[in-house]
Formats: C-alpha cells, sequence, structure tokens
C-alpha cells in the first residue's frame, strides 16, 4: 500500500501535517511516491525543517520575498526536476525557515500536490498544542495529525510529550501519570486537528506501528479517534522502517 492513496491525496491536494513523532518521515515518503507516479512536488514548512530532510526532496529555494520565491520555485520544476524545498531563508547551517501560511495559496498551483511541515514538536513522540499552533494554512484541502504509538502507556513529561503541560490540560492526565488511548486520541483530533479549515479534510497518520503490541494499541487509540468524528486513521510502521509499512483499520 502506498501512504499517499492511505490518506487520499490526490492532484491538487495541499496536504498539512501536524502534530508529533513522523511528520517529516511521512512528507518524504509521501513526495517520494508522488513523484514515482510522476507527478510533481512542493515541499514548505510553515515553521521550520531540517536542512537535510528538505534537500531530499529536491532542489532548494529560498526567499523572504513571495514573488521571488514563486519565480524560483516555478523555475526549478520547469527545469525538470519533480520536486521542490522552499522556505524563507536559512536559520543555521541545518535548517530552513518557513514560509508565511499565506504564501501557500500562492504557491500550490506550481505543483500537483503542496506538503506542507505546519508543526513543531522537538522530536517527541506526542504534543500538547499551543492556542498559536499548528501553523496551517487556509488553503489546505487535507490535514493529518500524527503521533507515534510509542507515547501510549508513558508517563507525562517533558521526554515523551512536547508541551506536557498543555497536554495534560487538554486530556486531563497529570505529570507523570501514563497517557492512555483516550488522551492520545484526544491530543490528535481536540489539539492537532481542533483548528483546522472548514473545507478541509482530517485524517491522523499513527507511526511506529509494528504487527503486535504496538499494533494492538494503535487499534484501541484508533477507535477512540473514530468516537470523535476522525474517520480516517493510518497505521504506519514510520520512522523505524524505511519505506515504511501501512495499515487502514
Amino acid at each position: 500500500m502506498k501512504l499517499h492513496l492511505a490518506l487520499g491525496i490526490s492532484s491538487g491536494d495541499v496536504v498539512a501535517f501536524v502534530g508529533a513523532g513522523g511528520k517529516s518521515s511521512a512528507i518524504l515518503t509521501v513526495a517520494g511516491e508522488l513523484m514515482e507516479a510522476d507527478m510533481t512536488v512542493l515541499v514548505a514548512p510553515t515553521t521550520k525543517m531540517l536542512l537535510k530532510e528538505a534537500e531530499k526532496v529536491g532542489p532548494l529555494v529560498t526567499s523572504e520575498d513571495l514573488g521571488e520565491l514563486r519565480t524560483k520555485a516555478e523555475e526549478t520544476l520547469s527545469g525538470g526536476a519533480s520536486g521542490v524545498a522552499v522556505g524563507s531563508g536559512l536559520l543555521s547551517k541545518n535548517r530552513i525557515a518557513g514560509v508565511e501560511p499565506a504564501w501557500i495559496s500562492s504557491l500550490a498551483p506550481l505543483a500537483d500536490v503542496v506538503l506542507v511541515e505546519a508543526d513543531g514538536s522537538r522530536r517527541r513522540p506526542i504534543k500538547g498544542t499551543a492556542d498559536y499552533e499548528p501553523a496551517i494554512p487556509d488553503s489546505a484541502t487535507l490535514v493529518v495529525g500524527t503521533g507515534n504509538i510509542s507515547a501510549f502507556g508513558m508517563p507525562v513529561d517533558d521526554e515523551h510529550v512536547h508541551r506536557p503541560e498543555l497536554f495534560s490540560k487538554l486530556t486531563g492526565i497529570g505529570p507523570g501519570q501514563s497517557i492512555t488511548a483516550r488522551a492520545f486520541a484526544l491530543a490528535l483530533a481536540e489539539g492537532s486537528l481542533d483548528r483546522i479549515p472548514e473545507k478541509a479534510r482530517p485524517a491522523v497518520l499513527i507511526t511506529g506501528v509494528e504487527p503486535g503490541r504496538s499494533m494492538s494499541n494503535a487499534s484501541v487509540v484508533t477507535r477512540e479517534l473514530w468516537r470523535m468524528g476522525v474517520k480516517k486513521v493510518v497505521l504506519t510502521s514510520l520512522p523505524h522502517e524505511a519505506p515504511g509499512r501501512f495499515w487502514i483499520p
């Protein structure tokens, strides 16, 4: 199974990945699949992104001016590249700065599919979402909330949760207490996916899943998500396997 098919991604989509625990791996996987299918892809963070990950998509172009950035990206794709990564500049030798969410609607017509990294999690498997997060463009047609099943059953602390105090406020699971299936699902359904554009389709990608205990745990979380109204849920072995395996419960 291909991840882009499991998530329902097709030509014309602007897909924002939010949450924690595997956004970049999912973006790179989807980008690779789409380019293999002879589709063009534009990848853009609206927060920040590791340079080494952006460069796996294709050439990187940056500018603090939308018009200049659009021209550079268009020239890159028309020059034969199947994928291009864009940013507003370099934050350091290792990270690129994101673009304004409002810029995505202008960049979207350049490629068949636009993939947006719209959230940060400091490499934690799950997160609490602040009021100003995530940075989803209004032009998004699909928003994918991600979370790594390794957080299931773990204590609410800085090691396992990005912004644990916000996670606790939303879920009612206090510091040091174990993350339940309902809390995991709430962090996605009412945290990461709480403020998506009206016309955008919601989906959840649960990462770190393997046959066995983690699959069983992910299935329990999936049922909680269904009860909360999130009907599109995909399970994957990403980011531990490349290419990953994918399941639709």
